[in-house]
């Protein structure tokens, strides 16, 4: 949104979407650009995010969604934010937090200028997804009733650095759960919340994703780990909540 810098929307299409519902990535990547962006604007230092909570709420399909940000805690280390989530009928669809984390520039260092990023992003019109988001990531589900799903990071889905997207790692951590979930259930599930920590970013790959229950699988908590096998390290962990639904 070029006239609020605490707005931003993502267009709904069913490679952005599982069981007719958006997928929590793409609501990720949107918090994290409009946070990000703005952060970038006025921080001197580099921004990483490193925690994101999301809670669904109407469960229903959707054609865009509006994210509005607003300052929780700006500290000299920590930059917190809240969201809320509105889709085109104006009914209230998710709730998160995000936590960025400032990291000083290295001597020599010079950050880009991020306006004219902001601005092109805001003005262009990007064409819709052809394939589902999941295949263009190159992910792949080895194994449904461990939730175990791989990917070997592409350039596409890295960031500045080298470390895999965030977004793209909240995506492997959600078809995880949601595909552990469906084979225990055997029947369609939607994540409808999900705690993430960013413990150091996926470089090398294989990124490799596993789930569990937290309980009784009644109960529908999830935790997933997700390992950088190349570095042999816990890049990753989240607890998920999911849901069965009704597919129309």
């Amino acid at each position: 949104d070029l006239e609020n810098p605490s707005k931003g929307q993502v267009q709904v299409n069913e490679h952005l979407s599982s069981n007719e519902i958006i997928r929590v990535a793409p609501l990720m990547l949107l918090a994290d650009t409009v946070v990000g962006m703005r952060l970038e604007s006025f921080i001197e230092d580099w921004t990483f995010t490193t925690d994101f909570s999301f809670r669904r709420g109407e469960i229903t399909p959707a054609k865009t969604i509006t994210a509005t940000s607003t300052i929780l805690r700006h500290g000299k280390r920590l930059l917190i934010e809240e969201l809320d989530y509105v889709d085109d009928q104006n009914i209230h669809v998710g709730h998160a937090q995000i936590t960025f984390m400032r990291t000083p520039l290295r001597e020599g260092e010079a950050k880009p200028d991020v306006a004219k990023v902001r601005d092109r992003m805001g003005s262009i019109e990007l064409p819709p997804l052809e394939q589902p988001v999941e295949e263009l990531a190159g992910i792949s589900i080895v194994d449904k009733g461990t939730g175990k799903v791989t990917m070997m990071p592409k350039e596409a889905v890295r960031r500045p650095g080298g470390f895999v997207q965030g977004a793209i790692m909240t995506l492997l951590g959600e078809i995880s759960a949601q595909t552990f979930a469906e084979a225990h259930y055997n029947t369609p599930c939607v994540v409808t919340g999900i705690d993430v920590r960013y413990l150091i970013g996926g470089r090398s790959g294989p990124l490799v994703a596993s789930a569990k229950w937290i309980g009784a699988p009644e109960s529908g908590v999830i935790k997933v780990d997700l390992i950088d096998e190349g570095y042999d390290v816990l890049s990753c962990t989240f607890l998920a909540q999911v849901q069965a639904i009704e597919v129309s």
